[in-house]
């Protein structure tokens, strides 16, 4: 059951989108937001601010223009959780706030550990001036955490369909669980894709998945695509204009780390190339 969602925020519209996406799972399980500002100590004590504090003209000293930058850091907090606090307010969704310092993903971590669920977006401050298509916050704090993550796209929009990739692991057991319960709360239809060369064992895959959603009482499609390519077939049933699915869920990082290295993440890709809000679980 969720209880406390946690939404980190770091002023910019993605960040805001991830809260508009949090109080609309909030509502339905009447649950309350966290708010979340972490003031980043790179930003406070990186090298790159002591050498401007220390040159400019040497006019201004270090530990005053780290005071300056800590002020607008603050400033930049306040008026980031004002306007979360603003949209709950607005939707009455009870809120409060913490501010920390530190490594963001690292703080965003330990906040996470008093909540059920986290919302966050893709990509955060200053995406558009990144040369990779996923914040290395965000694939921190997914390895890191063993709770369902929402990772939201830049703009919102509500949900309608929801597509479960399922692949009879443990994590995408987890998957399937945290999928169903929010389909069911939202009444919304569900298509479970599958992606395998061997049709047998892909049949009873998908047989598996469909037991355990008909305790819910929900309307079930499956799809299994063929192919190894684990990702690949994800991105193409996702992305199908037609199907037009509003978030997908899935286990995050099934293959152990050594298969990642050579093959790739399934799970890095499907984030990286989808625009529908995606829940992980592992």
């Amino acid at each position: 059951m969720i209880k406390q969602i946690l939404v980190p925020t770091d002023g910019s519209e993605n960040s805001f989108t991830a809260a508009d996406y949090a109080i609309n799972i909030a509502r339905i399980y009447n649950a309350s937001i966290q708010g979340l500002f972490v003031k980043d100590v790179k930003i406070l004590t990186g090298p790159i601010i002591h050498d401007i504090g220390t040159s400019i003209g040497g006019m201004v000293p270090y530990g005053t223009f780290n005071q300056i930058v800590r002020q607008v850091l603050e400033a930049q907090a306040d008026a980031a959780l004002n306007q979360v606090e603003g949209k709950c307010n607005q939707s009455q969704v009870p809120f409060a706030r913490e501010i920390r310092e530190g490594v963001v993903s690292r703080e965003i971590v330990k906040s996470a550990e008093k909540c059920d669920m986290i919302v966050m977006g893709k990509m955060g401050a200053h995406a558009e001036w990144r040369d990779v298509f996923l914040g290395t916050t965000v694939e921190f704090v997914v390895r890191q955490i063993h709770k369902p993550i929402l990772i939201t796209p830049s703009g919102y929009k509500p949900f309608t369909r929801m597509l479960i990739a399922y692949d009879g692991s443990e994590y995408a057991d987890r998957a399937l669980r945290s999928g169903a319960e929010i389909a069911q709360a939202m009444k919304l239809p569900v298509t479970v894709v599958h992606v395998s060369a061997n049709k047998d064992e892909a049949s009873q895959i998908i047989s598996k998945a469909k037991h355990f959603l008909e305790g819910y009482h929900l309307t079930v499609h499956t799809i299994i695509k063929g192919g190894y390519d684990h990702a690949g077939g994800i991105l193409e049933v996702c992305n199908d204009e037609e199907s037009r699915f509003d978030i997908l869920v899935m286990g995050a990082y099934g293959h152990s780390r050594l298969q990642e290295m050579i093959l790739g993440s399934a799970t890095v890709r499907v984030m990286r190339f989808t625009d529908c809000p995606i829940l992980l679980c592992r």
